[in-house]
């Protein structure tokens, strides 16, 4: 009788001293579960287009030092390979690249430098009109000669055809080869209701037409 008592208590001392033990594990064990439950339901599913939506696209933009770097290099190439590279008069350059960007934005954007800005100016004031066109001399090797660099809409030159880059040979049948600008815009220029011929070749098609302005 007391060897089974003596077994029993052994028993229960071990049994005493084990118990706090398993109820540890079993804690740890139930806080394994829930951190592993939470990660599950935190961590977002795959992400699926609305239906008949465009995915935005985000289109990288160049930096202003990365376009300039690029228009310098252009210049480059072109000083280095074309015939009269060194001969090139930078400022119509720049003109031309800046009216290409406005050409980009709207067809009907146009730049004027300060010294075409006031003839405009002047121009609106006088009682002498052009043909609502602005000129300007470009350098084609050693042939100088006056071109269209722009046209206001409704106006006389548009209305006539006249579009960029077409260039002016004759006014009223008189040459305007290495003429300045200057002079050629002042052979336009008119009273009110006045005629003029100009004798135009077109730089889409390369053809040659007199044209009547008003």
């Amino acid at each position: 009788m007391k060897k089974k008592f003596s077994l029993a208590l052994i028993a229960l001392i071990i049994f005493a001293l084990t118990l706090p033990v398993l109820v540890l594990a079993q804690q740890k064990r139930a806080q394994s579960n829930t951190s592993a439950g939470s990660t599950t339901t935190s961590k977002p599913g795959p992400t699926t287009a609305a239906p008949n939506r465009r995915p935005r696209v985000h289109t990288p933009v160049s930096s202003p030092a990365a376009l300039e770097q690029d228009f310098n290099e252009a210049l480059r190439v072109i000083q280095e390979n074309y015939i009269d590279g060194n001969k090139l008069d930078f400022n119509n350059v720049y003109k031309s690249s800046i009216t290409g960007m406005l050409r980009t934005l709207d067809p009907h954007s146009n730049y004027f430098d300060r010294e075409e800005f006031e003839d405009m100016r002047n121009e609106q004031r006088s009682e002498y009109f052009g043909i609502g066109a602005s000129i300007q001399n470009y350098a084609i090797g050693d042939s100088v000669d006056t071109y269209v660099t722009a046209t206001f809409d409704n106006a006389p030159a548009f209305a006539a055809g006249l579009r960029f880059g077409d260039r002016i040979d004759a006014v009223d049948g008189v040459s305007m080869h290495a003429r300045p600008t200057a002079e050629v815009r002042d052979k336009i220029r008119g009273p009110a209701g006045s005629h003029v011929k100009v004798t135009i070749t077109h730089a889409a098609t390369g053809q040659t037409d007199i044209v009547d302005i008003t």
